[in-house]
């Protein structure tokens, strides 16, 4: 995040007034002591004019990237308490993808909407899932089902069961 800051000419404190957080946690996240949340990660590759993707880490294409069970970074969904939080299994930025594993169940907090560019396709493994799309029918989700959709179309997830549910969430940029 360093560099793209940098390549913004922005310092940390504009940046973190223009995305509604502290500089300290700016300063946190550029060291890799913070992980911000989606919402938050969203804001900042807005206001540096970037994909998400290139503020995480980045696993080059020309390289096998193995991501283990219980490996990856772990990020909130929001800056909410309780906020679910999904697991990095891959952030490039040169292929303008993102996927994210989800494992959550209704006591987690999801009652965040989001809008961005690119698509979203979303893979539900285990459990029911209720897809909210601002203006357009729920869909619900049972195992094995799969959704894709525009990512400005304003959206969020709701847990339809009392089981843990887990999903993969692909985001693909256009940029």
């Amino acid at each position: 995040m360093n560099r793209a800051r940098k390549a913004a000419k922005m310092s940390m404190r504009d940046l973190a007034d223009r995305c509604g957080v502290s500089q300290p946690f700016i300063s946190a996240i550029e060291r890799g002591l913070s992980t911000p949340s989606l919402a938050t990660l969203y804001r900042l590759a807005d206001v540096l004019g970037t994909e998400p993707a290139a503020l995480l880490p980045v696993h080059r294409a020309d390289e096998v990237s193995v991501i283990r069970v219980g490996e990856g970074r772990m990020v909130p969904t929001s800056d909410r308490p309780n906020a679910a939080v999904g697991r990095v299994l891959l952030s490039d930025d040169t292929r303008h993808l993102e996927i994210f594993e989800y494992i959550t169940d209704r006591n987690d907090d999801l009652d965040v909407w989001y809008a961005h560019d690119g698509d979203v396709i979303l893979f539900l493994l285990d459990g029911r899932l209720r897809l909210e799309l601002s203006g357009r029918p729920d869909v619900v989700l049972e195992p094995g089902d799969c959704v894709v959709h525009p990512g400005p179309i304003p959206h969020r997830w709701a847990v339809e069961t009392s089981e843990t549910i887990r999903l993969l969430l692909v985001v693909v940029r256009h940029r």
